[in-house]
């Protein structure tokens, strides 16, 4: 049902994505670093080596940035690639140990911020908000996926 003068779901997320990124990099000013915040997190909550690939998958990534992403964190000596040993063209992503106190700091910062963003919320909404959000992102990705332009076929040239 196409529904004519509904406000932009897009706006207004866009909107809270850079209030929420500003509460970040005020509430961690002291951290030398000032991005990729989320993946660092991911990596340590697969609980086991995650790839490259998968962590760019969980974070709806293309391969070019996820690698630009994984270059500066393990440039600021938070993360090391290691040659999965199944498959020498993946890269296993291992967390130093300068990353465990940073961390936490990211996570305290998360837990703030949500606080936040949905005071006057009970826990039951507070999920369902966060659910809410994975599903639209699902919904989204599924269909811009569906929708997506073919790659360009390569041709051979003949003289």
């Amino acid at each position: 049902m196409k529904r004519l003068n509904e406000p932009s779901l897009g706006y207004w997320c866009a909107l809270v994505g850079q209030q929420y990124f500003a509460g970040m990099r005020r509430l961690l000013a002291d951290l030398d670093m000032d991005r990729w915040y989320f993946a660092l997190v991911q990596i340590a909550e697969a609980g086991e080596p995650i790839t490259q690939q998968q962590l760019a998958n969980r974070l709806h990534l293309d391969k070019a940035t996820m690698v630009r992403a994984i270059d500066h964190l393990s440039g600021l000596g938070y993360v090391r690639r290691e040659v999965c040993p199944e498959d020498r063209r993946k890269h296993h992503l291992v967390l130093l140990p300068k990353a465990a106190p940073v961390i936490r700091s990211i996570r305290a910062a998360y837990a703030q911020l949500n606080d936040v963003a949905m005071d006057g919320l009970g826990a039951a909404a507070r999920t369902t908000a966060i659910e809410q959000l994975r599903h639209m992102l699902g919904q989204l990705d599924r269909a811009n996926k569906a929708h997506a332009p073919e790659p360009a076929k390569r041709t051979t040239r003949t003289k």
